[in-house]
């Protein structure tokens, strides 16, 4: 790898101007044409400097480019002045052995620019998520502003939950709200506006299942029920690439509460109403990604950690789950304490799926902040988020089994509804989470 660092950026233009007295023929003379030979026009083209000391001809971007990705936000995020930006050039080959360039801003590490494919882009967690094997993803909204929109653009993946709620879809037995349903498509449309490649539908089914189903049913009809909501649930969905198929199931532990009055689980009087749900969707199509999901399955003592390990083992055995998603919404069930990630927990709960050979999806990442952190100063609680989210990163990183991480809830516009703190702000910009988490994923692929 070759450094060249840029400290100064200079913008030279040259104006020529020719001035020549303008002569007129005598009147008595006589002017005979002389037969002239067409010339082709001069083309002046705007000369190309070349990054020097890099093994390949990468030009310098344009000033412009660079005004717009060390940005007044970024300098305001970063407390920094232009001035201060010190670009450093830093060779570097894909995944699939491309090779690339990164323009990185030495006085904070963060890369700010790629040079691949012939041109030179803004950085984005997309990019750099795909360099280390880690999919990033987020949450998404309906309807989205064009600035959520944006957002989205750093993404290569997204979970879509409007739409998709069963008691929604079928507010009664066999009676179908059309309107809310299509809210799905609505949504497709704008993630593949914003290049969104992985879509995962979420969730076919959860604890509580649709509220008009009750104990009267039969376990028969109660089959028939489940492979009614999944072909709808397919259909409604034709650009999954992924399905939550089950989502925070029955559980007997007292500590989560709202999770015990399950119709399915009553009548099976076990999880084994959650194989059926799998198999039924594997059953009408094969080719959907199959996550079962649970939140407090991060930890050793989480609500949810031993019944998630069993429920995925039996899954495993039977060829059914793809994968096993863990929420992490941290400090809502526990995982960090005075902004110190408990790394050690997590690594060994994402181990567990490892060595049984399932990989790990960061399906819900959220932080809650405690009453204390609410009280810091701004530039302190900033800082604090960032290094929880960077911990996090650097978790999912050094695991070698987390294969995607989604941010849950947008931006911080949604605050008002749950306390859950993200990477972007409530006017969709870039916050110091944001660029911390930027360079976590940039430093895992050294």
């Amino acid at each position: 790898m070759k450094n060249k660092i840029i400290t100064d950026i200079l913008l030279v233009s040259l104006l020529l101007t020719s001035c020549a007295p303008a002569t007129t023929p005598a009147p008595n003379a006589t002017v005979t044409p002389e037969p002239t030979t067409p010339t082709a026009p001069t083309i002046t083209t705007t000369p190309v400097t070349y990054i020097p000391g890099l093994s390949t001809s990468v030009p310098e971007p344009d000033p412009a480019f660079i005004e717009n990705v060390a940005n007044e936000n970024y300098l305001k995020v970063m407390s920094l002045t232009m001035n201060q930006v010190v670009l450093t050039y830093k060779e570097h080959t894909s995944i699939d052995s491309q090779p690339y360039v990164v323009m990185v801003d030495d006085s904070t590490g963060v890369p700010l620019a790629v040079y691949i494919g012939g041109s030179w882009q803004k950085s984005t967690l997309k990019f750099f998520g795909s360099q280390v094997g880690i999919v990033m993803g987020k949450d998404t909204v309906e309807p989205a502003s064009p600035q959520e929109i944006e957002v989205m653009s750093e993404f290569s993946m997204a979970t879509i939950q409007v739409g998709n709620e069963w008691d929604r879809n079928e507010p009664t037995q066999g009676n179908y709200d059309m309107d809310y349903s299509m809210q799905t498509e609505q949504v497709v449309n704008y993630l593949k506006e914003a290049g969104i490649t992985e879509i995962i539908a979420h969730p076919l089914t959860t604890a509580g299942h649709a509220s008009w189903i009750e104990k009267a049913f039969t376990k028969d009809e109660l089959r028939e029920i489940m492979k009614k909501r999944v072909q709808f649930f397919i259909n409604n969905n034709p650009d999954a690439w992924g399905i939550v198929v089950v989502n925070e199931p029955n559980l007997l532990n007292p500590l989560m509460d709202g999770r015990i009055e399950d119709v399915y689980f009553q009548m099976w009087g076990n999880n084994d109403y959650v194989v059926e749900f799998f198999e039924t969707v594997h059953e009408i199509d094969p080719d959907k990604k199959l996550i079962f999901n649970d939140t407090d399955n991060h930890r050793k003592d989480g609500g949810s950690t031993e019944s998630t390990r069993e429920v995925v083992r039996v899954l495993h055995e039977k060829g059914l789950v793809d994968y096993v998603g863990m929420e992490m919404h941290l400090n809502q069930w526990c995982g960090v304490q005075d902004g110190v990630v408990d790394k050690n927990t997590i690594l060994e709960q994402i181990d567990y799926y490892h060595t049984l050979g399932v990989p790990v999806l960061f399906t819900e990442l959220t932080y809650e902040p405690t009453a204390a952190e609410l009280q810091m100063a701004p530039v302190e609680f900033n800082a604090r988020l960032a290094s929880i989210f960077e911990q996090v990163i650097e978790v999912a990183i050094q695991s070698g089994n987390v294969m995607g991480v989604t941010f849950w809830g947008v931006t911080d516009k949604y605050l008002k509804d749950v306390n859950w703190y993200q990477i972007f702000d409530e006017n969709a910009q870039p916050k110091l989470a944001y660029y911390v988490v930027l360079r976590t994923l940039y430093e895992g692929i050294k």
